[in-house]
């Protein structure tokens, strides 16, 4: 009898020079070895702290490198940890000049197939951002997947907010349009950072986004707006086969750290089971990278989330964070 499995994964697509996109939380493209390193170094505190609290799952990192292209920290990291990194094509990649930024995300559709001839029933899939913290256990996440079959990240819901080049309105029409009807409720935004599927769901998703993808691509030569990344269609995938949900709204938040124009976090937000801090990545995160060095595992809970905290503005930015992170960007920059 076949013992169900929960996967936690990650993943990270490094883009050629010619299909290189642009990156606005790093200021680089795809293809700049800063975008490189801090996606790389970033690995180091996702797959300890969530290793810490789910250590019966298994680990994946998708990669379109071979492992050998790793660096020699991050070869050592996995081996520790029993992570897996299969190195896969990325063959649902959108046409060149597609849409200016984040173009390495339809990766997320080439995962769900290869996950889809590995996993079997009521196996399920964390596919998250590595910019992603894990402070509490996720059984409580996988049985409510297991049960219900998804668990989706409701995150923008405003009407009028253009969401990487379209409104909710907007992806409306691109729904009827497709599918000769309109939607049950109101469509909302589904954010790709944290997608949690069963099996069979994930099967009913290879089936339908073929369709999506290519009246997408024909759309998109018609009007001034179409689906521009991974997170619009799995929003509107989400309605055509009835798995609306926001049950992932309970174990994650997107964390704005950003001090001057933009911070959403509020005192309580520390207690979240999943912290994404896409802000944090060259700092906060890199702070973590260095904190956790060679050790590869936290030994002092308190500790290491005291520092945790104040190292990526969890809940308060200090002073002492604002100095540190500003002098931490200058140096990347020089470097």
């Amino acid at each position: 009898m076949h013992t169900p499995v929960n996967y936690i994964t990650t993943w990270f697509y490094k883009e050629s020079k010619e299909e290189a996109s642009f990156y606005p939380q790093l200021g680089q493209k795809g293809s700049s070895s800063l975008v490189h390193s801090i996606y790389m170094q970033i690995q180091v505190p996702f797959f300890v702290t969530f290793k810490h609290y789910n250590p019966d799952a298994q680990f994946i990192f998708f990669t379109n490198l071979n492992q050998k292209e790793l660096p020699d920290y991050l070869i050592r990291l996995f081996h520790k940890l029993n992570v897996e990194v299969v190195t896969l094509p990325y063959t649902c990649k959108p046409p060149k000049d597609w849409y200016p930024a984040w173009q390495n995300q339809f990766y997320l559709y080439d995962i769900l197939k290869y996950m889809d001839g590995r996993m079997q029933e009521n196996d399920t899939l964390l596919i998250s951002d590595a910019d992603c913290l894990c402070r509490t256990p996720l059984n409580t996440l996988f049985n409510a997947v297991r049960k219900d079959g998804s668990a989706l990240y409701e995150f923008i819901t405003d009407r009028v907010y253009s969401i990487n080049g379209i409104t909710l309105p907007q992806m409306e029409e691109v729904y009827q349009s497709c599918y000769g009807k309109e939607a049950t409720s109101s469509i909302t935004y589904y954010g790709g950072e944290f997608v949690a599927l069963r099996k069979d769901i994930i099967s009913k998703i290879n089936i339908a986004y073929p369709q999506l993808w290519a009246f997408n691509l024909e759309y998109g030569k018609q009007h001034p707006f179409k689906l521009n990344e991974e997170a619009h269609i799995l929003s509107l995938l989400a309605e055509h086969l009835n798995i609306r949900n926001k049950t992932a709204n309970r174990y994650v938040k997107r964390m704005w750290t950003t001090p001057h124009y933009f911070n959403n976090v509020q005192p309580g937000d520390e207690n979240y089971p999943v912290w994404h801090l896409p802000y944090e990545k060259k700092r906060g995160l890199y702070y973590l990278y260095r904190l956790i060095g060679e050790k590869s595992e936290i030994t002092d809970e308190a500790d290491f989330w005291e520092k945790a905290g104040k190292y990526t503005g969890i809940p308060h930015i200090s002073l002492k964070k604002k100095v540190k992170d500003r002098l931490t960007t200058l140096w990347m920059k020089f470097k």
